[in-house]
């Protein structure tokens, strides 16, 4: 093996950079990889003995297997750092229930989740192009599959052996599907096409057929013909705003967001009379958008004096910033590395134009990860995450709303919703629309979300809160409440949020947001809907 160092229960190449192995005379390690390692090495987890696995940011290059065959392995959460994964990462992981996906991930390669037969959900990614050999082969757990509309070939032995697999949705933009992709998968009885297609269809006796000489079926239905009904709408009966639910609808080139948000009558009522809701209009300076003109919002308004009352706000040097903290339970580890991050981006500001850059905004909240998780993840909703905190102490008004999910809540928990504009309540106090809250529950209902936190002003003319808050979004479930009726209408502002919060405008990925806004997957939301503030 050469030279290494043993530190954290593990193994490391010389210049820390490269995990090589497990440490087999320590217990230290536990499952959690420090931040600082840029590439865990071949075969360092395979049949190993966790639970769970985390790999932190720093981490962008993985080697060959890294996971493969480790049977008792549930969770793994990979680093947003990733670009691309081997070929059988998963392989063999037969308790393998979830995984944190890489937004960056555009492919899946041959046998990802081979024979991981727990697996119920696929953690599929914006811009897949190909279902590759063998990559969901022995998904025995599998009992659904709605293929991306962005995937045009499906290869040998794709989803064989998915003996539980009961319905698929292919995309109407297929050009290619092995002959065994879905072989032995017994339990189809429901098939659709997603649109129209010029190479496949579905035929009376529910099975998919390649149109050629004689029409060769590749997927069998087995029980029952088919049917015309759209599969997978369990949930989307209950939504009720935002996002269009008519599956044939085309996205034109200038295509309208997901409609307006359309709030039964009754549900905008309820809103408006709800008075449990905890709503902070904190006395800041006048928020970036002024709701009484028809100005589309220009961010550029917000000064710079008001973001370093903010920022002073947030490092608990106001008495009503230390209110706050004591309200959602911020730890005193919490609040030292909050005062720090603070502190670096206040200095940044003191004669130069230099801002905080991703990287030691990354090692400052790698910190406290650990704590952090321990107490915001600890099924305990009244503790606010610590980054969160400084996201709400940054804007003009902010609404945090608590969920109780019916179901298994994801790990990304949270819902994130930046409103353009607002509105005057009957009190004459600027808020969000009812109808926009209304359409969030509704969110939150089908994903099983656990905070629904709600945010107008965002400073992002300040560089160091730019910074900030690209860092943390990107990784959120994120709505973006806009009045453009389509991208081309976008304001500025807008646009901005788009970017940082990696919202994609292209136009196969708003059809995707509405199809994953719609049902509850490992996807995170990233949504843009029109809401009317009239």
């Amino acid at each position: 093996m050469g030279s290494f160092i043993k530190k954290n229960g593990l193994l490391y190449s010389p210049d820390m950079h490269v995990v090589i192995g497990v440490d087999d005379t320590s217990s230290e390690f536990t499952g959690r990889i420090p931040f600082g390692a840029h590439r865990i090495d071949d075969d360092v987890f395979s049949e190993c003995p966790y639970e769970s696995l985390s790999l932190p940011d720093s981490v962008s290059e993985l080697g060959n297997r890294v996971f493969e065959n480790s049977k008792a392995l549930e969770k793994v959460k990979l680093s947003s750092g990733l670009t691309t994964l081997p070929p059988y990462l998963f392989s063999g992981c037969s308790a393998l229930t979830k995984v944190t996906m890489p937004t960056q991930v555009k492919t899946f390669p041959e046998g990802l989740f081979k024979n991981c037969e727990s697996l119920t959900e696929v953690p599929f990614r914006a811009g897949l192009t190909t279902l590759a050999a063998s990559v969901f082969e022995g998904c025995s757990s599998l009992k659904s599959l709605v293929i991306p509309n962005t995937v045009t070939r499906i290869e040998k032995r794709a989803a064989a052996g998915c003996t539980s697999l009961e319905s698929v949705v292919f995309p109407a933009s297929l050009k290619f599907i092995a002959p065994d992709a879905f072989e032995g998968c017994t339990s189809i009885h429901n098939i659709r096409i997603d649109g129209e297609s010029s190479q496949f269809y579905v035929g009376e006796d529910g099975g998919l057929y390649e149109v050629g000489d004689g029409d060769k079926l590749i997927v069998k239905a087995y029980g029952v013909k088919a049917q015309s009904v759209a599969f997978f709408k369990e949930n989307a009966d209950e939504v009720s705003a935002g996002f269009s639910e008519d599956a044939d609808d085309e996205i034109e080139e200038d295509d309208t967001f997901s409609a307006e948000i359309g709030a039964s009558e009754e549900e905008v009522k309820a809103v408006e009379a709800e008075s449990v809701i905890e709503s902070k209009l904190e006395t800041q300076p006048e928020p970036v958008f002024d709701v009484k003109t028809e100005d589309k919002g220009d961010s550029k308004n917000m000064e710079d004096n008001a973001v370093d009352s903010m920022l002073a706000d947030i490092m608990g040097e106001e008495k009503e910033r230390n209110a706050v903290s004591e309200d959602v339970a911020v730890s005193a580890k919490e609040t030292e590395i909050l005062s720090e991050t603070m502190s670096v981006i206040s200095d940044s500001t003191q004669g130069n134009d230099v801002a905080i850059t991703n990287d030691e905004l990354e090692k400052l909240f790698a910190k406290n990860e650990e704590d952090e998780i321990a107490t915001h993840n600890a099924d305990n909703p009244e503790v606010l995450d610590s980054k969160a905190q400084i996201l709400t102490d940054s804007v003009g008004l902010s609404l945090i709303i608590d969920c109780e999910p019916a179901g298994q809540a994801p790990e990304e928990n949270e819902l994130y919703v930046i409103a353009e504009k607002l509105v005057r309540g009957e009190d004459g106090k600027e808020t969000f629309t009812a109808k926009l809250v209304s359409c969030c529950k509704t969110l939150a209902r089908i994903h099983d979300f656990k905070k629904i936190i709600m945010l107008y002003g965002l400073p992002i003319d300040n560089d160091e809160f730019t910074q900030f808050f690209k860092h943390f979004i990107s990784k959120k479930n994120v709505v973006l409440a806009c009045e453009a009726e389509s991208p081309s209408k976008l304001s500025d502002y807008g646009k901005k949020i788009c970017e940082l919060a990696r919202i994609s405008l292209k136009k196969d990925d708003l059809a995707e947001q509405r199809n994953t806004a719609s049902m509850k997957t490992e996807t995170l939301v990233k949504l843009v809907i029109r809401d009317k503030y009239e």
